[in-house]
């Protein structure tokens, strides 16, 4: 590249201050919670080096599309194949079928350079519950990189060609303010979309591309150079202090230290401050000489240090492995490749050793899709653990109880007695869904029958939905209606992930403020005023029946995995049995309070069922007994943590069905 464009050390140095903080995150280093946009300043820097490559070469007349993309291929491909495939192997002995085959999914999109839109596609959070079994999820960032390289070249020689001065900085300014845009206002509504696409995140690059251009004049006054960098400083260095994974991100969190990143390159372009003498030491230099590998070996350490053991030496461990594994990579994988070989032979000879590594891949890939994930790696006993029905959720007698349009998880399940007219219903989203079989066991324990009723994400209060999500808004007005128009139903149980429709946060870091049609301006006092509204609105729906509200389960949260089973089904493989220790501590809770306070602001709260006491003696939670599982993830029961809740709800169901003889008596 020193050929190409004059070397900068402290862009060198730029990307040390980048890389170390996505590291220490990944570690678990909670003092530099916010160290993940780092990656938004290697965006910026990656914009503007691409940039001043292309118009360095298209102004010597000596660019080519074939040239600059083997440049691009020897130097993303080599050390980017290394970790696949040490990656692919490593899950051999760590991950579980599931997760071997979602490993070589993922290995195959970064393969062909769409690991992004593979997880966008799939559903995974950048922050959620899944990221602790996706070693390849930090290749995202790849995926956009690659992309871009893809699109812009062409965007640029096609501009250039056109020959009118103002147009090619117009078409990037309008580029940079369209994606920069979409942003800002896909982060509340559609988060994965913002986070992981080209779209939305093209800013970030095209803010190096207007850097590149010189379209701001330079700076030359030292005084005023110094103080530029110092700002750009505080703004990459702030955010990674101050935000954490709760933070709305990107949005306008990302712009901080992308502007940062920005203003650093742009400072220290004419004139030696102070902050760029700073990144031009030695050991930051060499820290951004070897960023690359740095950031490609850190997240696959990170995730099987976390699998395999739990010490309070993770941290610095998962540091200095990446570090020696980055610094082996760069000498004897990256600079091998990097340097260009003017032997035909011998070029030819490199490229296929990369196609050899690619075909290794390839056939790895291929092969845990056929064997889907190779279950006889496992020892008998966690294939009966994972396969275990005591450890999912399950749903029996069910209908599809809507036939709305996207309506996938829609339902109406029998309870209890078969060929009875139901006398209560179980109303509410998926926790409604996974405490059902303790409803269940009660009733045919009493002889009587009921309806669980549940739609994932759909809490029981009416009037209520999300920013352009309405489709709960229809399910709980039709469950209504269907209470209403049967009258054998005297009990009502509401059951919700209420944490989540009174805070407006969700697990992933999405936007989950709620609206009505009396909203005010959006915020966590206003969210939690609608709530009660539509909760208040459901009461008076379901007046002259008897209406109880479900304590919500304790939220375990996601530091075990998607699938608390697939955590100590690898424990037990892993030879470590399942420890006495593993269970959530209840009393640090302080949303229960919180909920139990804002019920008696309504005019006549439901009486109030409370199921921790049952779940946690002495405020503490157990995941597991024995090798069953309470829960199946992060914040819902199994089916046998649910049957642990029968005795809680045998006494309400019998109180009713009392009263309910008591009126045939007196009807007679």
């Amino acid at each position: 590249m020193s050929n190409l464009i004059q070397y900068r050390r402290d862009i060198d140095g730029l990307r040390a201050l980048a890389v170390v903080p996505v590291i220490l995150f990944h570690a678990g280093y909670d003092w530099i919670a916010g160290g993940f946009v780092g990656v938004d300043v290697f965006f910026v820097i990656s914009g503007y080096l691409i940039s001043s490559i292309l118009i360095r070469e298209m102004d010597a007349g000596g660019f080519t599309f074939a040239r600059f993309y083997e440049r691009r291929v020897r130097r993303i491909v080599p050390a980017l194949l290394s970790v696949l495939v040490a990656t692919l192997v490593a899950g051999y002995f760590v991950l579980l079928p599931e997760e071997y085959v979602g490993l070589g999914k993922a290995a195959a999109a970064a393969l062909g350079f769409v690991p992004n839109i593979y997880y966008w596609s799939t559903s995974s959070t950048y922050f959620g519950i899944d990221v602790a079994v996706l070693p390849l999820l930090h290749t995202w960032s790849l995926g956009i990189e690659e992309q871009f390289y893809i699109f812009f070249p062409l965007l640029l020689l096609a501009l250039r060609r056109l020959k009118t001065g103002w147009l090619l900085p117009g078409a990037f300014i309008a580029l940079f303010a369209l994606s920069l845009w979409a942003n800002l206002r896909l982060t509340g509504e559609e988060p994965r979309l913002s986070f992981y696409l080209l779209p939305t995140r093209a800013w970030e690059l095209l803010a190096g591309v207007l850097l590149s251009l010189g379209i701001v004049k330079p700076v030359r006054e030292r005084r005023l150079a110094n103080l530029l960098a110092l700002a750009g400083l505080g703004l990459i260095v702030l955010p990674m202090l101050l935000l954490d994974e709760k933070s709305e991100f990107p949005g306008v969190n990302a712009l901080y230290p992308a502007l940062g990143a920005a203003v650093l390159i742009y400072s220290n372009a004419q004139a030696r401050t102070w902050v760029g003498t700073l990144l031009e030491t030695k050991v930051l230099v060499y820290i951004g000489t070897i960023s690359y590998s740095l950031y490609l070996w850190h997240w696959p350490v990170a995730v099987y240090t976390q699998m395999l053991w739990d010490s309070p030496y993770n941290k610095p461990f998962i540091v200095a492995l990446s570090l020696v594994l980055a610094a082996f990579s760069y000498r004897f994988i990256e600079s091998r490749y990097r340097r260009r070989v003017s032997v035909p032979g011998r070029r030819s000879a490199r490229l296929a050793e990369l196609g050899a590594g690619a075909g290794v891949v390839a056939v790895m890939v291929l092969a845990l899709g056929v064997f889907q994930g190779l279950p006889a790696r496992l020892p008998q006993r966690v294939q009966a653990v994972i396969e275990n029905p005591a450890n999912a959720t399950a749903h029996d007698n069910c209908v599809a109880f809507s036939k709305q349009e996207g309506d996938r998880e829609t339902w109406r399940c029998q309870l209890g007695a078969k060929g009875q007219a139901p006398r209560f219903v179980v109303w509410g989203d998926s926790h409604a869904g996974a405490l059902a079989h303790a409803f269940d066991l009660a009733a045919k324990e009493l002889d009587i029958a009921g309806e669980n009723i549940w739609s994932g994400g759909c809490r029981p209060v009416l009037g209520v939905f999300r920013q352009g999500k309405r489709r709960c808004l229809e399910f709980n007005r039709q469950v209504a209606q269907y209470i209403a128009a049967h009258p054998t139903i005297r009990q009502v149980y509401l059951v919700g992930y209420w944490r989540v429709p009174v805070s407006g946060e969700g697990y992933d870091n999405s936007n989950f403020m709620i609206l009505d049609a009396q909203s005010g301006a959006e915020s966590r006092r206003e969210n939690e005023r609608v709530f009660l509204r539509g909760l208040q609105r459901t009461l008076q729906a379901m007046q002259g029946r008897e209406v109880f509200l479900v304590q919500d389960v304790p939220e375990i949260g996601s530091r075990f995995g998607k699938s608390v089973s697939s955590l100590l089904a690898r424990q037990i493989w892993t030879g470590a049995e399942i420890p006495a220790g593993h269970y959530f501590d209840d009393s640090t809770d302080r949303f229960e309070a919180r909920f139990r306070d804002l019920l008696t602001q309504l005019p006549a709260p439901p009486v109030y069922i409370r199921i921790r006491p049952q779940l946690c003696p002495q405020k503490k939670c157990p995941l597991a007994s024995g090798d069953r599982f309470i829960y199946s993830d992060g914040d819902h029961l199994s089916r046998y943590g649910a049957s642990l809740l029968e005795p809680v709800f045998l006494p309400y169901l019998a109180q009713g069905l009392a009263a309910n003889d008591r009126g045939a008596l007196g009807r007679r």
